[in-house]
């Protein structure tokens, strides 16, 4: 091979790299801890084809990255955003009591019976009346979505009466949740569902409040030997996904229209309605796999968590009207909207 070739090559060669150098500088890199299972669908469908739309309409310029491993636990999602440890978050408001009190509103039994249409609600309600007054002011909001009701599920013995409650030691969530069972006599039990298995197996509780799709999705539901169920959910959780403000600020404001165009209503709906059909296929399972152990809540049972409930409403009401939040009309209008996408499917 004569010179000129051997020089034009490594020109070629050069220019290749050059430009592969530059392309790589040119894209933005988000890191995502993820700490809930890669695998598990809201990850899988939901998330990460969400991340992928974004590295889309962004033309590669911005591009997502799961972490490996955790890099902070699940109660520290938010702050370690806000603090720019990790660039994006996914989690529940309800692993830091008491951080978020305009949240719990979703956080109250027996209103979440389709979550994709309650999700865009929720994600209208947020950005109508919570945004305004200062949630999430820290970070930059992708979405916020709810999770499909929560039931209770038993290990050795079912509750099916409010006297069931006494002593029963029971996995919780969220603070509305533990703040009410324990007025009627049981013991709540915090933790993330990262321990439930550990919590069920060493006998550390007796059962939990939980979706029956994360029962089955966290293959803990081997241990639970009767469910009942709560039309409308003992509770639902209230969750976000956030952003950095820096690394947002990073990104042209193109790209920031364009990621924001999947986002919002789009995102929140994609992550409630997945819950939503995941949630109704769990049901199924453990119908079937328990017979006549799985019950829905009599109307005595719901009367008694109603009442349970009241004084956490009360005191929410009085938190929210202190933030300046119209929580009335906020209630109304997530109702409305609820109902008014409901009747649109």
């Amino acid at each position: 091979m004569d010179m000129k070739k051997i020089i034009l090559i490594g020109l070629i060669s050069i220019l290749t790299l050059s430009f592969a150098v530059s392309a790589s500088a040119d894209t933005l890199v988000l890191r995502y801890n993820q700490w809930f299972p890669s695998q598990h669908w809201s990850q899988k469908d939901g998330l990460h084809k969400y991340f992928d739309e974004i590295e889309t309409v962004t033309e590669g310029r911005v591009r997502v990255q799961p972490s490996a491993k955790p890099i902070v636990p699940p109660t520290k999602n938010y702050q370690a955003v806000a603090n720019g440890i990790v660039d994006l978050a996914w989690g529940p408001h309800g692993y830091t009591p008491g951080a978020f009190p305009l949240s719990e509103m979703v956080e109250f039994p027996f209103s979440v019976h389709d979550a994709g249409a309650s999700s865009v609600a929720y994600q209208r309600t947020f950005d109508k009346f919570f945004k305004p007054k200062g949630m999430h002011d820290d970070v930059v909001t992708l979405a916020v979505h709810v999770t499909s009701g929560g039931n209770l599920h038993m290990k050795n013995k079912p509750i099916r009466k409010i006297e069931d409650f006494q002593n029963a030691k029971i996995r919780v969530q969220t603070s509305v949740v533990s703040e009410a069972i324990k007025s009627i006599g049981a013991i709540p039990i915090s933790g993330s569902l990262n321990e439930l298995r550990e919590f069920l197996s060493r006998g550390i509780v007796d059962g939990t409040s939980l979706s029956d799709e994360l029962l089955t999705g966290f293959k803990v539901d081997s241990y639970i030997n009767y469910v009942t169920q709560i039309p409308g959910g003992l509770y639902s959780n209230s969750a976000f996904v956030v952003l950095n403000k820096k690394k947002w600020n990073q990104i042209s404001p193109t790209d920031q229209e364009a990621i924001m165009k999947i986002s919002g209503e789009k995102l929140a709906y994609r992550m409630g309605s997945l819950w939503h059909k995941n949630d109704l296929i769990a049901r199924k399972l453990l119908q079937d796999k328990l017979g006549e152990n799985y019950k829905v809540a009599d109307e005595s049972l719901i009367t008694g968590l109603e009442s349970a409930f009241f004084k956490g409403r009360l005191d929410w009401l009085e938190k929210a009207e202190a933030m300046g939040v119209d929580i009335t009309s906020a209630n109304v209008y997530y109702e409305e909207q609820t109902n008014l996408l409901m009747q649109a499917q």
